[in-house]
């Protein structure tokens, strides 16, 4: 029998390919979204019932108070306290963000002055997966740095249930002050936030949260199309671990499978200088998956995105992680503080922290992180995402007039006449 992953050497690494967007599914994507800027609400109701086989309708699209405030009672105290221990720890940092985040920077320029003025988005929609397995941390990713950054508006959409949403993600939904929670899903709810459902749902100026395939190509569509901002169009979750001296298989290999599980095209990759090691982390792969109640998506993950490459040096390591820029680094051993220091592309890097703790806010920062080799140039969610920044400039009539001769020299290099004209109406004794 074949090995659950390939243990590899770094040239062939180099050959591996990640998933990405295929061109059929954004082909799809964007004639749902073309429908529901159509038929609105019809569109939506067609969609739920052929997607989430759940009737969709105005009357109850739009999750009740009362069905709201019940989801307390409705989670025991320890799925409660994780929920109340992320919040905390998560809007620590957040706020912590903010308070840079939101200061106003000015400069004094000649005699005049400009100023660079944040003020938050003021419409957010998130998406939460909600079906098989529903992602109440995600909503607390998404919005709580909203609420730091000063959001006054947010919304969400998650797909329809037949038991009602999930109590995790309306208790949570509520920690955040969020009383508009609609039963959309995929595309759709995308598309709505996008052009906005009449009588329903406005438009939102920023959609934000994680999602299949589908979701991200609408999201990327919704963005491309200037119609909002979106977060990240985030791909498969993937893991890139580099193991030092004194690093253990078994905990390689659970933070492996932790996100080889998350779906079927799932990355987990680990770096190791020491063949042995590479077979002692195979080995406990292997077991730790035997022992998984739902293996199926961790397995395909594995055999077809894992990779164990075994490197010639920890410098090589920080190269191969650096190129490959994943949304998650873990660094583990004793020399994990030192090899973090060498490397700079990733999405969120976790020294000797397993990555599982991040995902549900325990360490205090954000898993909505950049996929896919993105972390090169982007960075993940935080309050900076929903701070919009204007510039404020004053010249006065004074050095306008002693300028205007420059910047109409500047027009003419550039062929714009109207723009010199412009400038030159400002300069002293200007004809009128």
């Amino acid at each position: 029998m074949s090995r659950l992953v390939k243990i590899i050497n770094p040239r062939d690494f180099e050959k591996e390919e990640r998933a990405g967007i295929p061109a059929e599914v954004s082909i799809r994507a964007q004639a749902i979204m073309d429908d529901v800027a159509k038929r609105g609400m019809d569109a939506l109701s067609e969609y739920s019932e052929k997607f989430d086989n759940f009737k969709l309708d105005s009357g109850n699209v739009l999750v009740s108070a009362s069905e709201i405030d019940s989801a307390e009672s409705r989670l025991d105290e320890t799925q409660k306290r994780a929920i109340d221990e992320a919040f905390e720890r998560v809007s620590k940092v957040q706020r912590e963000i903010a308070k840079d985040a939101l200061r106003e920077c000015a400069c004094k320029v000649g005699e005049g002055s400009v100023a660079l003025v944040p003020r938050a988005i003021s419409r957010v929609g998130i998406y939460v997966p909600g079906g098989v397995a529903p992602l109440p941390s995600s909503l607390l990713m998404a919005g709580i740095p909203a609420r730091a950054a000063g959001v006054k508006e947010i919304i969400v959409c998650t797909p329809p249930r037949k038991e009602g949403v999930s109590p995790a993600i309306l208790y949570a939904a509520k920690k955040l002050g969020i009383d508009k929670i609609y039963r959309i899903g995929g595309t759709q709810a995308i598309a709505a936030m996008a052009y906005g459902i009449p009588g329903i749902m406005g438009k939102v100026d920023m959609a934000c949260g994680p999602g299949n395939v589908y979701a991200a190509a609408a999201k990327q569509i919704a963005a491309s199309s200037g119609l909002l901002k979106v977060d990240l169009v985030a791909g498969p979750s993937e893991v890139l671990i580099i193991a030092g001296e004194g690093a253990r298989a078994d905990y390689a290999a659970a933070d492996m499978l932790a996100q080889a599980e998350h779906g079927v095209n799932s990355p987990a990759i680990l770096l190791t200088k020491s063949g042995e090691f590479a077979e002692g982390v195979e080995a406990e792969l292997e077991k730790q998956l035997a022992e998984l109640p739902n293996s199926e998506n961790a397995e395909k993950s594995l055999r077809n995105y894992g990779a164990i490459v075994v490197v010639e040096s920890i410098a090589q390591a920080q190269e191969i992680a650096d190129s490959y820029a994943p949304e998650h680094l873990e660094i583990l051993g004793k020399d994990a503080q030192e090899i973090a220091k060498g490397v700079t592309n990733a999405g969120a890097v976790f020294v000797n922290t397993c990555e599982s703790f991040a995902d549900y806010g325990m360490s205090g920062g954000n898993h909505i992180l950049p996929t896919g080799g993105t972390a090169r140039f982007l960075s993940g969610l935080s309050v900076y995402e929903f701070i919009v920044r204007t510039y404020i400039e004053v010249m006065e009539g004074s050095e306008q007039e002693e300028l205007a001769e420059l910047a109409g020299a500047f027009g003419d290099l550039e062929g714009l006449n109207a723009h010199a004209n412009a400038a030159r109406l400002r300069k002293k004794g200007a004809k009128k």
